[in-house]
């Protein structure tokens, strides 16, 4: 019966992959199967290392925790559907589950529903969470490539086959759904700066991924909507006005509307207060010192949680984020294909510098400039606040692949690489 549910399920991902690919119109459509296949690998593969590497972890406990919400769905449809919408300690179902906390608490309910079709089987819904993941990773290329067909390659790199990328936001975990409504947002921007329509049903998934990126990754949200915010307020309020003005006058407006909506996000959670927020990092800073191996971890000097403390930081923080650990930090196998990823993100950045005119002189500056600042604030942010080079390994795939977009635009290494092997297929052929 298990296999019979597995065939079923399978033969469903592939007939909507099928679809998918049968409607794509964008010159990329030949790279769609290998994508999509390294990615379902890649979700596989994440369950085996939990399995046999970690001995468990929170994939495992996401779905242990979900079977028993789906086990309550099958006996009483009805206390499930208040359960998942509203289920607190007076359900008996609250009283079986022992990850209570709020973020995780609603990835046990998305999960419970993805088993409902899964059947209980780990490795079906993993295959789903990876499927949503690429499938909004998917649209989210194409659509750059049709806004600039220049930056197809980067954006294939960046964001379906980068290695670390692929791998933390694949399988059952919160970075998948993450990742997914981050994409479809970032989408959906793109959209709107080329003034395209935005289509009913992508209004409802906005309001589906605003949600579940809130519940799963706030932060991340955080950091995301003022930028944007200010983007296409700058975008279609202010930019043709200023077109003759210098560069450094516009990017003070930027930054003078971006403290609106900076401000409106500083109050809708409770880490983001003022007297607050600084407090927070600090402590999970130190938090992690006491639970890491200490030559997994990131030190700052003097960390305390005042404005000049986190500034001071700041740039070690951007440089660790980016880069480590290096190949003489890493003491685990794992820690080892990190750092051999970041010693080519550091060789990119470098080879990337011969660009920085061009790019202050491109009609897109605007979106690079946001897409940096982005990258930047998430990154000092999460390697101020998770300093644990293992943990950031995976939380770092919010920004990850908007970096190396940037760092792949046009890439003098990246171009003669692409040369080489276009070649290379050519004699082949022959």
């Amino acid at each position: 019966m298990n296999a019979f549910f597995a065939i079923i399920n399978i033969g469903f991902l592939f007939f909507v992959a099928y679809r998918i690919w049968s409607g794509d119109k964008s010159p990329m459509k030949n790279i769609f199967w290998p994508a999509l296949s390294v990615k379902l690998v890649a979700g596989i593969c994440l369950g085996l290392l939990y399995r046999y590497y970690y001995n468990g972890g929170d994939t495992f406990t996401y779905f242990e925790e979900g079977t028993k919400l789906t086990a309550l769905a099958r006996s009483d449809v009805f206390l499930y559907v208040r359960f998942l919408w509203s289920g607190d300690e007076s359900f008996d179902a609250w009283n079986s589950l022992i990850s209570l906390q709020p973020r995780a608490l609603f990835m046990i309910k998305v999960v419970s529903v993805v088993n409902l079709f899964s059947h209980d089987n780990y490795w079906i819904s993993s295959l789903y969470l990876s499927f949503i993941c690429f499938t909004s990773a998917w649209y989210l290329v194409t659509t750059i490539e049709r806004f600039k067909p220049s930056l197809r390659y980067a954006a294939v790199f960046g964001f379906l086959f980068f290695p670390s990328f692929v791998f933390w936001s694949s399988g059952l975990i919160k970075e998948s759904l993450a990742i997914a409504a981050l994409f479809l947002l970032v989408n959906v921007f793109l959209k709107v700066w080329m003034k395209e329509t935005i289509r009913p049903v992508q209004w409802v998934l906005i309001s589906v991924s605003l949600w579940m990126l809130w519940m799963l990754k706030y932060y991340y949200l955080a950091v995301f909507l003022p930028i944007v915010t200010t983007s296409l307020i700058f975008r279609f309020l202010f930019y043709t006005r200023f077109t003759s003005t210098p560069l450094t006058y516009r990017v003070l407006i930027w930054c003078t509307i971006f403290i609106i909506p900076l401000v409106i996000v500083a109050t809708i959670h409770p880490n983001f207060y003022p007297n607050r927020f600084l407090d927070v990092i600090v402590a999970n800073y130190y938090d992690f010192h006491i639970i890491s191996e200490a030559d997994d971890l990131i030190y700052y000097d003097g960390f305390q949680s005042s404005v000049g403390s986190i500034l001071k930081n700041a740039p070690w923080a951007l440089f660790s984020g980016l880069f480590r650990p290096f190949p003489w930090e890493a003491g685990t196998a794992l820690k080892l294909l990190i750092s051999i990823e970041n010693m080519l993100l550091m060789v990119l950045s470098v080879t990337a510098l011969v660009n920085v005119t061009k790019v202050l002189r491109s009609p897109n500056r605007l979106l690079l400039f946001s897409a940096a600042l982005y990258v930047v604030v998430l990154c000092v942010f999460l390697a101020l606040s998770t300093p644990n080079f293992g943990t950031l390994a995976r939380y770092r795939v919010g920004f990850l692949p908007f970096f190396i977009l940037l760092i792949s635009i046009d890439n003098p290494l990246l171009n003669r690489l692409k040369v080489f092997i276009q070649r290379s297929a050519g004699h082949l052929v022959r």
